[in-house]
């Protein structure tokens, strides 16, 4: 057994100091702990601090640097500094801690060996198998035999270590955690690994789901956490013989009073139906994503002062499956971007790691030759998420008009698709042979056979997300897309939402990929908590689509679900348009060739709109990373179609100017602001679908839901659209804001390709 003091480098000078010593151990002391877990009582035998001596004392959650001026009884005048005045007051023993203590796990005390001809006053720094490490009060240090001891000092160091090991088994001391390297910076090396490219590309099959990721089986477990604080961070499936799922979480160290508890990595049998062991990770480090073939677990800190503008710290760490002792192999600086307190980092191979640095913006470094090696920049105005491939081999970029795919291990690019609209979310199936991408109108599916780049069209309005979005396959069929506040199981085949998922108890999670849960092979991945207070953690595995939903979405009939179709009355509303009259003209038109009847008095209704949105900025890169970059600043027009029936939206279309992809030439600010024109031949060039389903029938035509007692019907009719239209208003006004921020703080990195001006990725 060895306990050691975790070294952490202190930024602003380089100098190491102890964080277990005083500032974990100790504080836990504060709280009046020691006496209540069964360590060692400090009372007897420790070394009085001396008049004049140089301190620290625990004020206020905080150790501060202090000087002793005398003693009344059993406590210690010491003058210390807070706020920038000189204070005194008389402190507890258990709060003052001398220069050798600082270092130590406990106060100083004095040592003997059995005959009293050796005596020292020193504090307990390590303990290492059979020998103690004691620092002395001059601050130097010595390393004595166990076995050299008085009996007195033996059964000490004994009842030490047994209690220690004890409290932090219990939860109540933080465990050990491995000593860190030192901080780096990494050098900038773009282009020495590769850049992206304009261009298409050739399609092409993307790898299939590893073989050690189809091990698993449907089954669940619930356990405790070690601390009731304990957040959850990520949940990671690892597969193989013992269908191992690794549980990352941190603890909320707000109210510890001073005292950082460590982050733990539980390791999950759903084989074995366990928890079989666990690991200790620095204090507020989430750990975000693990790979079991490079066995690279890797972990964000945000920075503790600063704010979001300062930089964290990103460690990579060495872990096999299922062991319990791992070892950080390198810490890095960087800055990540935190959306809502969860960041984004993924392992993709032994050396590479790919992380979100800001909005829209990726980068991955070398852990090996310690550099950055390449940027993607996404060309996502609402800023959709990016997907890593479940073989880690390449990155899926949903942009505005594109599918962008790149190697994950260069940067380079492998193929480009491209859509009519923005793209809110992509994934690949499970044999990397079909893809999909959804829009807030479609989904488009692509044969990846390099036969054809022309995709299938499937209308899905209902579930259609103009923002951004997470969707998984099921099978050929099916793709599940997430909503606001539950999962859609939509059928390509019908053009329809069949079936909703929803959790039945409390779940969140620190990780920004995937949110809460994760497909793999036809199974859902899901933690729930069964009390939101904490404490303890369920991770389940249901496969999908679940009991009843074959059954009852076997026999559907389209025609019945129609709320508009030939024959059925409107009326127009609203015209906010330059041009109302013809406006009226164009969707009186439409109406007509759509079968549809005209009337006042109906009570399904068409709104137009149209306007200028605030202004925002785009930066543009010359090509190759020849030149420099280019800011322009446009206000984009827009135009918007409505058909509701009350306050419900049955169905909506939309059309805005923008910058474009690429520019040619000079006066780049002129070429975009002539871009930014009214959009009344929206309303001319708008197609409005002949039949438009029921909103009702937005989430399918049943639900379950996903929690403790695994996955359960709950209703077998339909359940109405889960998207709430404030709520997306909500979001949309969110997530322009957050857009129009990131155009406005600029920023960029090269790209290779054709010459000219683009967006950098």
């Amino acid at each position: 057994m060895r306990f050691v003091a975790e070294r952490l480098v202190h930024r602003e000078t380089g100098r190491t100091r102890s964080t277990l010593a005083w500032s974990f151990y100790f504080g836990l002391l504060m709280l009046g702990w020691s006496g209540d877990f069964g360590l060692p009582s400090f009372v007897q035998a420790q070394v009085k601090p001396a008049e004049g001596e140089s301190v620290k004392v625990f004020y206020l959650n905080e150790w501060r640097d202090g000087t002793v001026i005398g003693s009344q009884g059993d406590k210690f005048g010491i003058s210390y500094e807070f706020a920038n005045n000189n204070r005194q007051a008389l402190f507890e023993r258990k709060a003052i801690r001398l220069e050798c203590e600082q270092e130590a796990m406990d106060l100083a005390r004095t040592w003997a060996n059995e005959s009293g001809q050796f005596k020292i006053d020193a504090a307990l720094k390590q303990i290492q198998g059979e020998q103690v490490v004691l620092i002395k009060v001059d601050l130097t240090e010595i390393t004595v035999p166990v076995a050299s001891l008085s009996k007195r000092d033996v059964a000490y160091v004994n009842k030490f270590k047994k209690d220690y090991e004890a409290a932090v088994a219990r939860g109540e001391i933080p465990g050990e955690v491995s000593p860190l390297p030192d901080v780096e910076n990494f050098t900038s090396g773009f282009g020495e690994f590769g850049t992206v490219a304009f261009g298409e590309g050739k399609i092409q099959p993307l790898g299939a789901l590893p073989s050690f990721l189809q091990t698993f089986q449907q089954s669940g477990l619930g356990f405790n956490l070690l601390r009731k604080r304990q957040e959850l961070v990520a949940l990671v499936p690892v597969g193989g013989p013992e269908q191992l799922v690794l549980v990352s979480v941190k603890e909320d160290n707000f109210f510890n009073r001073g005292v950082k508890f460590p982050g733990q990595l539980y390791w999950v049998s759903l084989r074995q139906q366990k928890v079989l062991g666990s690991v200790f990770i620095t204090p507020e480090a989430q750990a975000l994503d693990y790979d079991p073939r490079s066995r690279l677990l890797i972990s964000y800190a945000p920075p503790e002062r600063g704010g979001f503008s300062a930089p964290g710290e990103l460690t990579a760490w060495r872990l096999n499956p299922g062991e319990t002792t791992i070892e950080p192999l390198v810490r890095w600086e960087a800055k990540l971007s935190l959306r809502a307190w969860s960041a984004f980092a993924k392992v993709i191979n032994e050396r590479l790691i790919l992380a979100k640095t800001d909005s829209q913006n990726y980068k991955v470094w070398d852990i090996v030759d310690k550099k950055e090696v390449y940027t993607v920049k996404a060309r996502s105005f609402f800023d959709a998420p990016l997907i890593v491939t479940p073989d880690r081999q390449h990155l899926l970029v949903p942009e505005d008009g594109y599918v962008t795919v790149l190697e994950a291990a260069t940067g380079k690019l492998v193929f480009q698709l491209k859509v009519p609209s923005s793209v809110s979310g992509v994934n690949v199936n499970e044999s990397g042979t079909r893809l999909a991408a959804l829009t807030a109108e479609r989904i488009y599916v692509w044969k990846l056979d390099g036969a054809d780049d022309k995709p299938q069209a499937y209308e899905a309005p209902l579930v259609g997300n103009p923002f951004r979005a997470r969707l998984d396959w099921l099978d050929d069929d099916h793709i599940l897309v997430d909503g606001f506040s539950a999962k859609t199981l939509f059928r390509l085949s019908l053009e329809l939402p069949v079936w909703t998922y929803e959790m039945d108890v409390w779940q969140r999670s620190l990780n920004d990929d995937p949110l809460r849960s994760r497909m793999l092979n036809g199974q859902v991945f899901y933690t729930a908590e069964p009390d939101r207070f904490g404490g303890a953690l369920a991770v389940g595995v249901v496969q999908l689509p679940g009991p009843s939903v074959e059954e009852l979405t076997a026999n559907i009939e389209k025609e019945s679900l129609y709320i508009l179709k030939p024959g059925v009355a409107v009326a127009l509303g609203t015209l906010k348009v330059s041009d109302g009259e013809q406006v009226r003209q164009w969707i009186s038109q439409k109406v007509q060739a759509n079968g549809w009847t005209l009337s006042n008095t109906a009570d399904i209704v068409i709104d137009c709109e149209m306007g200028q949105m605030p202004p925002r900025t785009e930066t543009y890169s010359q090509m190759g990373g020849r030149g420099g970059e280019t800011n322009v600043t446009y206000s984009p027009y827009f135009a918007n179609i409505r058909i509701r029936q009350g306050n419900k939206t049955l169905w909506q279309s939309g059309s805005s100017t923008g910058a474009p992809p690429i520019v040619s030439g000079g006066d780049i600010q002129g070429q975009v602001s002539r871009m930014q024109v009214p959009q009344l031949g929206f309303f001319e060039a708008v197609a409005i679908p002949e039949k438009i389903i029921d909103p009702q029938y937005g989430s399918g035509f049943g639900k379950s839901q996903l929690g403790l007692r695994g996955i359960v019907v709950v209703s077998t009719s339909p359940v109405g659209r889960a998207d709430n239209p404030e709520e997306a208003q909500r979001q949309a006004a969110e997530e322009l804001d957050k857009a129009r921020q990131a155009g406005q703080d600029g920023g960029s990195a090269p790209a290779a390709g054709a010459d000219g001006f683009g967006p950098g990725r």
